[in-house]
């Protein structure tokens, strides 16, 4: 592989057919592994957990999870198989973030009330005025930052259970809590279209997260630690996500949340860096070659973490950082999951 040889090729550009001067020379970040590429390496390289004895987790969040854990002494990685529900597929009132998409969503302890903000629109849907500030593109959808937010809400509101499921004993409560065959959906938004979220949504996303937090359990289980002192969200996605809501839906583990943040464009950051400093080149070639990768396809545990992760926001872990900031329903005894499987999703490309 490339990443073994002592310096890397430069081809010209021409000789890429890229649409610079022909004698440009192209330099690509290294890959470290199979489903662990070159952004990951951008990512390293500008984020250096390898600089700090604090352990620090990385997070790529897209349709494969790329994470990275690390420190000075020691840096792993894998690739968890998410899927594309974060980013607003497989989801019914999903769509990708643009003018109009639900970005932001609140919800009402006692009425069960929903409240939202649309890209595009600094206002709340409670507050006056926001109809016409929304004329032009209208409530379209909801994209992955919502998603996140308004399932996090819906538990924090006790309309969903640990286990994942919407309780239709609130639809006495409240009018927002509607039957849909043989389960349950929440109304978000009442206008044209009508937009909610169906227990399949639910259970999408918690597929989805359970992924995700099963490749982080891996990489903590091999590092032989039960915490991280520090944790990054990078990528387009992880620049718009609250964490906080990121870690109520357990996404990611228990942490202090000071100590939890967005990278932002973490691998265009690296290439930056890697243009700018010819030494820095040599530098992530060298520490991409520290970099243990833990494949998650064939680890005996991804199962085990996977479904003890389904739970929100985990089936066993009590996240007490989490709840010195917010205030999380009582923990019940776990009852019977279903929710298919992780892998089944890789093989199927699901």
């Amino acid at each position: 592989m490339a990443r073994h040889s002592p310096s890397r090729p430069t081809p010209h550009a021409g000789e890429l057919g890229l649409q610079l001067h022909p004698g440009a020379r192209v330099y690509t970040l290294p890959c470290i592994a199979g489903h662990v590429g070159a952004d990951t390496a951008g990512m390293l390289l500008s984020e250096r957990p390898d600089l700090s004895d604090k352990l620090t987790l990385l997070v790529d969040v897209g349709t494969n999870a790329e994470i990275v854990l690390g420190n000075r002494e020691r840096l792993l990685a894998c690739s968890s198989p998410t899927g594309p529900a974060f980013e607003g597929a497989q989801i019914s009132s999903g769509q990708r973030a643009a003018p109009g998409a639900i970005e932001r969503v609140r919800i009402d302890r006692d009425t069960l009330e929903a409240k939202f903000k649309v890209i595009g629109s600094n206002l709340w849907s409670s507050q006056p005025g926001f109809e016409q500030a929304v004329a032009a593109t209208g409530v379209t959808g909801i994209c992955g930052s919502g998603i996140i937010e308004v399932i996090a809400e819906m538990y924090l509101a006790g309309i969903i259970t640990q286990d994942g499921v919407i309780d239709g004993e609130l639809a006495r409560r409240s009018d927002r809590i509607v039957q849909t065959g043989r389960t349950y959906a929440y109304i978000v938004h009442r206008g044209t279209p009508a937009l909610q979220i169906t227990q399949n949504d639910v259970r999408a996303i918690q597929l989805a997260k359970a992924a995700l937090r099963a490749g982080v359990s891996l990489l903590m289980e091999h590092m032989g630690v039960d915490h991280v002192d520090r944790i990054r969200l990078a990528g387009a996605f992880g620049s718009h996500i609250d964490v906080k809501y990121a870690m109520v839906l357990g996404m990611i583990p228990d942490c202090d949340l000071f100590n939890v943040s967005s990278a932002g464009n973490a691998a265009g950051t690296g290439a930056r860096i890697a243009l700018l400093d010819s030494d820095s080149r040599k530098t992530i070639e060298q520490l991409v070659r520290r970099v243990e990768k833990i494949e998650t396809a064939i680890e005996p545990r991804f199962q085990a973490h996977f479904v003890a992760a389904m739970g929100i926001p985990h089936s066993t872990e009590p996240y007490s950082q989490l709840r010195k900031a917010v205030t999380l329903p009582a923990v019940k005894p776990p009852a019977a999951r279903s929710g298919g499987s992780a892998r089944s999703r890789r093989r199927t490309g699901g």
